[in-house]
């Protein structure tokens, strides 16, 4: 967590012919369009294109290769929604019949550039390059752009416009309303930043379908975050074998991204986050300090590695940009370079080693980003960075504005790409309300400050984070970097259902509501929130009954919650027709929380019984049914056994459909040890009440675990 280019100007088109029908009601198509991002100049017009079972897709043949797979994607849009496949043809001009969905460059056809400038939706040399026309009536449908990628972001948005309906005698029909959109990014770049190296390694196969999944929604970065888990050939100690990206995996996905119009930027830590390497006693003395974190920039040694990771690297990676990290650097100082430190200062010492790494990556000709939370502390020292380098100033919290974060790198110069988050890491579910007011306000500033772009994070802290419960927050950091200004939280959260999943009414943004909460009502009794250190604590010690007496009161409501958004996501998931696999990360985060309620007022009961039996321990009877109540048949502390239990092998099953089997086992432990702590609290248990059938008498509640004193 941190917890913590230029464009080519050239034009595209493509059409979608097909029969069409009438009769039809246009009344569901009075509702709000419901598109993510929105576009920038929408016109909404009378009536609207009707297509039947002869739709076909037509491509300008001029570019039919390169932006054969925007159409594609509109075809498995259409099937998806109507079951019908969709042939995909080519054509030299824009063609005379009507019932067309037509998409194409302006460049090539002086017939699509006559009639789009017709009905003022004309582009010249001034058009954004990423911009694109849709102009959708009664006789067609046309989508223009100046580049290929243009005409990608316009399909994007006609997937999103497209509804299907069901006519008399069961027949279907596809239906576009007729409006005219005219529509440009407000941020060059607009990104993702997977955190790949602690903990959950993607598979090559995710990794394309997190490809797939943001380029859908405009964004263009994908930054892969690598401390150690890059296959080096000349350090293969540095990779574990079982979580490793090897380079002819990098070579295939930089050329399935560049198909999506995405870029991968590859960010290998060059000063920091590094103790997976320094670990190693072949890399000791590169460290700060012994084993740490931090590479020594007194130690010439630091360079040479730095120059041998690179040049493995960066040759695979054919992007504009290379990030470098060197982010808290909190060692630095406090070893190897605790003099020069002192003799320089330590802002100087942070900046030098930049430059310096700068220097060494010049051949590459790169622009290199580096986090902006060290080099901020030293606002005078930030004009002596060459200009090239890219500043990205990160923070996750939802603070009225970042000025102040933002400001001193506007002062010095240099460009910047900010850096927001999904509040995903070292909790059961994504805090959604912290999350889209922090990605709604440090993209609206970054875009006053004139960056270059956002780069919205997602962050594997304690090493358990499931990137499928991230969808929300990412989507909405496309909106906002896509989007003028500030853009709203109220309106995205009322789309996401259609935008995401193809279903038309709040089924899952109710889901999503209820899943959040949890953050909201723990954070109000002084706990933070729902953090995945919650779930793993004993309950049955001093911390834990303390946690689990602050949390008792609201331990109701957040299970009320939890249950309803686990029996909503049962009941609708055929309502889900895109992105329907992400619904099973919702579902176990639902358990999840749940288990956490459970544990909350399970644990607290078990402590009442055992109070209960231990302070009424003359009345035998009454001492059997306290605790029976704890550990018989359906006790509570089998309840508490089996809610983990079972959540276990869900994990397990969620992991293996995202990620290599490196690292799982650091987490199934996590479920292993819990469950193993309330298996033994029932083996204690027993034999306690073996005693006190024998002798009459109980062991003290605390000396049993039993420390909670809360009456309910």
């Amino acid at each position: 967590m941190q917890r913590n280019s230029r464009f080519r100007r050239f034009g595209v088109a493509c059409v979608v012919t097909g029969l069409s029908s009438v009769g039809a009601s246009l009344s569901a198509l009075a509702q709000e369009l419901k598109l993510v991002p929105e576009p920038k100049q929408v016109e909404r017009r009378e009536g609207a294109f009707r297509a039947g079972p002869g739709l076909r897709i037509v491509l300008s043949a001029a570019r039919a290769r390169e932006d054969r797979i925007a159409a594609e994607m509109l075809a498995e849009e259409i099937q998806a929604a109507v079951g019908w496949k969709v042939a995909i043809t080519t054509s030299r001009a824009l063609p005379d019949s009507t019932g067309v969905i037509y998409l194409g460059r302006v460049g090539d056809d002086r017939r699509l550039r006559a009639a789009l400038e017709a009905k003022g939706l004309g582009t010249d040399e001034t058009f954004d390059p990423q911009g694109y026309v849709l102009d959708a009536d009664s006789k067609g449908i046309r989508v223009a752009a100046t580049t290929g990628q243009g005409l990608f972001y316009g399909v994007q948005t006609l997937r999103q416009l497209l509804r299907p309906r069901e006519e008399k005698r069961a027949r279907k029909q596809l239906i576009c309303p007729a409006v005219k959109i005219r529509d440009w990014p407000s941020m060059r770049w607009r990104g993702v930043h997977d955190d790949i190296s602690r903990g959950p390694v993607p598979t090559l196969e995710y990794m394309k379908q997190q490809i797939r999944t943001i380029a859908e929604y405009k964004l263009n970065l994908f930054a892969l975050y690598i401390e150690h888990i890059f296959d080096y050939q000349n350090h293969p100690l540095i990779a574990p074998e079982e979580g490793a990206l090897t380079a002819s995996e990098v070579r295939e996905l930089v050329a399935y991204a560049r198909r999506y119009y995405v870029t991968i930027l590859p960010e290998q830590q060059a000063f920091g986050h590094l103790h997976h390497l320094l670990k190693y006693e072949v890399y000791d003395d590169l460290a700060e300090t012994p084993h740490g974190h931090v590479l020594a920039p007194v130690n010439e040694r630091s360079y040479d590695l730095i120059r041998d990771l690179y040049g493995e690297l960066v040759p695979l990676f054919p992007g504009p940009f290379l990030h470098i990290g060197a982010d808290e650097t909190w060692e630095l100082g406090s070893g190897q370079s605790k003099a020069q430190a002192e003799a320089i200062g330590l802002g100087r010492l942070y900046l030098e080693h930049l430059r310096r790494v700068a220097e060494i990556l010049k051949p590459y000709h790169k622009q290199l980003l580096f986090w902006g939370d060290i080099a901020v502390r030293y606002p005078e020292l930030l004009a002596t960075l060459p200009k090239e380098m890219i500043a990205v100033p990160w923070a996750y919290d939802p603070r009225p504005n970042f000025d102040a974060l933002l400001s001193p790198f506007k002062s010095a110069g240099l460009e910047m790409i900010v850096a927001p988050g999904a509040s995903n890491w070292n909790r059961i579910f994504p805090d959604l309300d912290a999350a889209l007011m922090n990605i709604r306000n440090l993209s609206r500033d970054g875009q006053k400050f004139g960056a270059l772009g956002v780069l919205n994070t997602t962050w594997d802290d304690d090493g358990e984070s499931l990137f499928a419960m991230t969808w929300p927050a990412l989507v909405f950091g496309a909106a906002c970097s896509w989007q003028a200004g500030e853009s709203s939280i109220e309106a995205f959260q009322a789309k996401y259902d259609w935008a995401f999943y193809r279903n038309e009414d709040a089924t899952f943004r109710e889901a999503l509501a209820n899943l959040t909460r949890a953050h909201a009502l723990l954070a109000g009794q002084g706990l933070g929130g729902a953090f995945d250190d919650a779930f793993w604590m004993d309950p049955f010690t001093e911390a834990g009954a303390r946690f689990t007496e602050k949390a008792l009161p609201v331990a109701h409501e957040l299970r009320l919650a939890a249950e309803h958004a686990l029996a909503s996501l049962y009941q609708n998931r055929a309502k889900a027709h895109a992105h329907a696999g992400t619904l099973d990360g919702l579902i176990f985060a639902a358990m999840r929380l749940d288990a956490l309620g459970i544990k909350i007022q399970f644990a607290s009961e078990c402590s009442r019984f055992y109070r209960d039996a231990y302070e009424n321990r003359t009345d035998r009877a009454r001492v059997g049914r306290d605790l029976w109540e704890i550990t018989g048949i359906n006790g509570r502390l089998e309840d508490l056994r089996d809610s983990i239990t079972r959540l276990r092998v869900a994990y397990a099953e969620l992991w293996a459909k995202e990620n290599r089997p490196y690292w799982l086992g650091n987490v199934l432990v996590r479920y292993d040890l819990l469950a193993s702590l309330f298996q033994a609290k029932i083996q204690s248990l027993r034999a306690a009440q073996y005693l006190y059938h024998e002798q009459g008498a109980l062991p003290l509640p605390e000396a049993m675990g039993f420390f909670a004193k809360s009456e309910r």
